[in-house]
């Protein structure tokens, strides 16, 4: 009975067979005796039929192989439906968002309450820190004031804050402390320290522009990595430049002939436009700066065609920005330009399209 159950209840979330992330079909107090017996915490899921996040969780992040072995090792884990078998358990725990995630020990005590899901390795970090007593925020604080600069408590202490950034209105204070902290600490180590596996997390977690110094070091150092950190480290070089790309080709960054040469003959150095698909972008990113609007609208329609799925996307977010200024008849063109694209976009890139169409054609144009 109970495996017919599971196979139901994992058709309906949409699991593919519950794999690795083992969600045992027992009920509570069948969990908290189990977790005693096992020495584990338990792990309950929260969840609706109607939470699409409740779903992607279920669909896409606990059925990895990392995942599985982390939660499987420390965790009986449960699935209880908030609003069904589990709601006294969810007035209980006073959940009012989905999912919510609670670990409890065998005695009741919850142990953390991790509201919302994210990526893989996010999601692990996380409740990684929040089990281990020596990285509640409070204690980390007083490790790092009290002078302790490892990379394991710079790393989990700054995915603390970054964590911490989404939850503030006024953001900033936040985002330059952790700035602050990563590049004092970053300034501290030896050039051993620096290209260590252990002080990865500064380049791929922490580098947001090119132009930042610990990104400069990465990419002159690049080939001085591991062999198994030099993998990552090209991915994150590549997702840097192509950061650079789209500011550039979304309108969001303001054409500057020398930064912006610097910038393509980097790209070209580093092999990262060995396909050639970033000379398209060059060309309307150089077009434009020549200021010839007439010519610049031509190339859109000759290039457009040619640019990738996700290029596309981005010249299309905020196509209006590259008319500012200009008058009524070259809007219209470049609206209609826009119109005769859409019989073929993609839902989301529909959405962007039109609200470029009214930002062109809107009034006070």
């Amino acid at each position: 009975m109970r495996t017919i159950i599971l196979i139901i209840l994992a058709a309906l979330l949409g699991v593919p067979g519950f794999a690795q992330t083992n969600f045992r079909c027992i009920t509570y107090d069948e969990a908290l005796a189990a977790a005693k017996a096992e020495n584990k915490l338990v792990f309950i899921d929260f969840y609706t039929d109607w939470c699409g996040p409740c779903r992607r969780m279920a669909r896409e992040i606990f059925p990895q192989q990392q995942v599985g072995d982390y939660m499987n090792q420390r965790f009986v884990c449960i699935k209880l439906n908030a609003e069904k078998e589990g709601k006294e358990l969810a007035k209980l725990y006073q959940i009012k968002a989905y999912p919510t995630f609670i670990a409890i020990d065998a005695d009741k005590k919850v142990i953390f309450t991790k509201v919302g899901g994210g990526e893989a390795k996010e999601f692990i970090d996380e409740i990684d820190r929040m089990i281990d007593p020596e990285r509640t925020p409070e204690r980390m604080k007083a490790r790092y004031e009290a002078g302790e600069r490892t990379p394991g408590l710079i790393s989990s202490y700054v995915a603390y804050l970054k964590a911490e950034v989404q939850k503030q209105r006024n953001k900033k204070p936040l985002l330059d402390q952790i700035d602050t902290m990563v590049h004092d600490y970053f300034h501290e180590l030896t050039d051993t320290g620096k290209l260590s596996r252990e002080n990865l997390f500064l380049y791929t977690d922490y580098v947001r522009s090119v132009n930042d110094e610990i990104a400069q070091y990465m990419v002159a150092h690049r080939n001085d990595f591991d062999e198994q950190s030099r993998k990552e480290v090209n991915q994150t070089i590549e997702r840097l430049y192509y950061m650079e790309i789209y500011n550039y080709l979304s309108g969001n960054t303001a054409y500057e002939p020398q930064t912006y040469q610097t910038l393509k003959q980097q790209i070209n150095e580093l092999g990262l436009n060995a396909d050639k698909r970033y000379d398209p972008c060059f060309s309307l990113i150089e077009c434009h700066a020549q200021g010839d609007m007439n010519a610049f609208l031509k190339l859109c329609e000759e290039t457009y065609p040619i640019l990738n799925k996700n290029l596309k996307s981005i010249f299309i977010s905020n196509f209006s920005l590259w008319f500012e200024g200009q008058d009524d008849v070259l809007r219209q063109q470049a609206s209609r330009f826009l119109r005769g694209l859409l019989a073929d976009m993609e839902a989301n890139d529909l959405v962007f399209a039109a609200y470029q169409i009214v930002q062109l054609e809107g009034e006070g144009h």
